[in-house]
């Protein structure tokens, strides 16, 4: 007798999912014995000994499913062969209370199941008529059979039914946990990313101020030493107003990004006397906290890089807020096309612009900070949808940086 596995149950569960064969099955065979007009001691001893196997199948069920199957079809088996000698029609009952109850049982497999029901209904039939049953006999045995048989695979269908939507039922949960775990996580790693830009720009950058402010008063410079400490205390201001738009932006509640860029555009005024011209096009919408923060931080390493390599430079900002297919970046990428179907074709553009002068002073304001130049910026980017352009224009007299991400 072969098993399926998991649709298999315990005794306990088997019995309790089969409730109307428990009641058809004792109410039946108690009956049909109770009312059985048979005057053969054998034939009552095959009754005896059907009813012994049947009982011993629902002890076996659990522990020994295979002889719980062989006991299962020899009280089938038995009734069946004998029912040609049987006084009236409590074999064929029997067959067809055990062949109902094997049908119920979800543990076989199909084929040995319509095996077993086959064999037992030929058997029964064959035994029947060489015992001298008539065609009308014959046939309301089989009718009796059946039925009973019917009803036993309409449980065993049900039982396997609850069976998986029992295992689909789990196997959604477990999907769900682990959807839940992997969110967790990107949320955990997203968090760290946050936390190593803010740092690593910041403590960067800040560092190299406070050495060059130690090397400069070994050499005297006072005014050199309060020029680094300014520019130190300006970089300290940054970089809690860093940390607050990044905790906001964990929270879902960053201001909308031409104020946010405004306001980066007004520090850089002030701090670098810079003209920074934003011009904004387009509808302005509503963006999720992390484009909105991705474009912020393009902006200011933009702006940054200007100050550094073009100081004085006049700089143009463009934010254009785009509801056409049009787009200068590559969108082959298949995560990106993805990410952009979230939004349709609506896009949001970032240019920023500034001269590159002939000849340019050098402002150190320190060496570039891992994770947070151009890769790390095309990385974030990536993450969000978004891409990246940097480079000279076509003239090369000003040099460009292009974001565009989908929104």
């Amino acid at each position: 007798m072969h098993a399926t596995g998991d649709q298999g149950g315990a005794p306990a569960s088997f019995m309790s999912a089969n409730p109307v064969m428990q009641i058809v099955g004792f109410g039946l065979l108690i009956g049909t014995l109770a009312t059985a007009r048979e005057n053969s001691p054998v034939m009552w001893a095959v009754y005896g000994a059907s009813s012994v196997c049947w009982f011993a199948s629902h002890f076996l069920i659990d522990r020994r499913p295979l002889w719980a199957g062989i006991a299962l079809v020899s009280s089938a088996a038995m009734p069946a062969a004998a029912a040609g000698w049987a006084d009236d029609s409590t074999a064929v009952i029997m067959v067809g209370v055990m062949l109902g109850w094997f049908a119920a049982w979800s543990r076989p497999r199909a084929a040995a199941l319509w095996l077993v029901l086959s064999s037992c209904l030929a058997l029964t039939l064959i035994s029947s008529a060489t015992g001298g049953a008539g065609l009308g006999d014959l046939a309301g045995y089989a009718l009796v059979m059946l039925l009973l048989t019917l009803l036993g695979l309409n449980q065993r269908q049900s039982r396997l039914r609850a069976d998986q939507a029992e295992q689909l039922l789990r196997q959604t949960t477990l999907m769900q946990q682990e959807q839940a775990q992997v969110a967790v996580l990107e949320e955990r790693a997203r968090i760290a990313r946050e936390i190593h830009d803010v740092l690593a720009h910041s403590l960067g950058a800040l560092t190299v101020q406070l050495k060059a402010a130690d090397a400069l008063l070994d050499n005297g410079d006072i005014e050199g030493v309060r020029a680094r400490i300014r520019r130190s205390n300006r970089l300290t201001d940054e970089g809690l107003a860093e940390a607050a738009a990044a905790v906001a932006a964990l929270r879902d509640e960053v201001l909308p990004l031409p104020d946010m860029l405004a306001q980066l555009i007004g520090n850089f005024r002030r701090d670098h006397r810079t003209e920074i011209r934003l011009t904004t096009t387009g509808t302005t919408r509503p963006l999720p906290s992390g484009p909105v923060v991705a474009l912020v931080r393009a902006t200011r390493e933009a702006l940054t890089n200007a100050a550094k390599h073009a100081p004085g430079g006049a700089v143009d900002v463009v934010l254009n807020y785009d509801d056409s297919d049009d787009s200068e970046s590559d969108h082959s990428d298949s995560d990106h096309s993805a990410h952009a179907n979230n939004y349709g074709n609506r896009k949001v553009r970032l240019e920023v612009r500034n001269d590159i002068p002939r000849a340019a002073a050098f402002v150190d304001d320190g060496p570039p900070v891992s994770g947070y130049g151009l890769t790390g910026m095309r990385e974030r980017l990536a993450l969000a949808g978004g891409t990246l352009q940097a480079g000279p224009d076509a003239t090369h007299r000003s040099w460009r940086l292009v974001v565009e991400l989908p929104g």
